[in-house]
């Protein structure tokens, strides 16, 4: 009997262990940070590039917070649109996940159907039916942030983490952040998976020239 009794103490110990463990370990999903840059994030940013690949053309951002109960980190729903383009030309769903050492690590998803959800930051309630279970990585990377004394999150693709390189993997290989402006620039594999430059020639930059209105979105 005192050896069952050693044994049921033992295990409840082991338990109460890995449910601290646990706690622990989602506490650290968000942070002060991620919920700084989720709000940077947040609103529509216009590009200030009067060329982008040989074209004169404005492109907008519309990003948006999504899913803010759950605790795997804070997830944002994004749309490229050109301007007075009556359908966007790329949606993604972004993760920012905060790490112990402070940096923050930003997964990007592919939406399948995305075109079903074209224009959600407006109508934000066409996103209910869309679940993390239906979203898949993009572009196979992920980006490390960090917030630097010049009040700018700053980003560089952790190149281990790519986990295809091939001619078709593009990735941004710089992106950065602040309350106003945003400002990135891809690049990608060759097929001997050799880094080189990306569609971009220079950064593309944005302003941010409205912030999201978070009362229009019930998670």
């Amino acid at each position: 009997m005192r050896i069952q009794g050693v044994i049921l103490i033992s295990r409840f110990i082991v338990a109460l262990l890995c449910l601290f463990s646990s706690f622990a370990y989602s506490g650290i999903f968000k942070s002060e940070n991620t919920a700084l840059l989720k709000q940077w994030l947040s609103g529509i940013h216009r590009s200030t590039n009067d060329v982008i690949q040989g074209r004169k053309v404005n492109i907008d951002l519309q990003v948006f917070p999504i899913w803010q109960d759950r605790i795997d980190g804070d997830w944002l729903y994004m749309e490229s649109s050109v301007v007075d383009s009556p359908k966007p030309f790329r949606q993604r769903i972004l993760q920012l996940v905060a790490t112990p050492n402070g940096l923050i690590r930003l997964y990007i998803y592919s939406i399948p159907r995305a075109s079903d959800f074209a224009g959600a930051y407006y109508s934000p309630q066409v996103l209910t039916s869309l679940t993390q279970s239906q979203l898949s990585i993009s572009n196979n990377c992920e980006l490390l942030m960090e917030l630097k004394v010049t009040n700018t999150f700053v980003g560089e693709t952790d190149v281990d983490s790519c986990l295809i390189k091939n001619d078709k993997s593009f990735m941004t290989k710089f992106f950065g952040v602040s309350e106003t402006n945003m400002s990135f620039l891809d690049s990608g594999y060759d097929k001997l998976g050799t880094l080189e430059p990306g569609r971009l020639d220079v950064p593309v930059t944005f302003l941010k020239v409205e912030d999201f209105d978070d009362s229009r979105y019930t998670p």
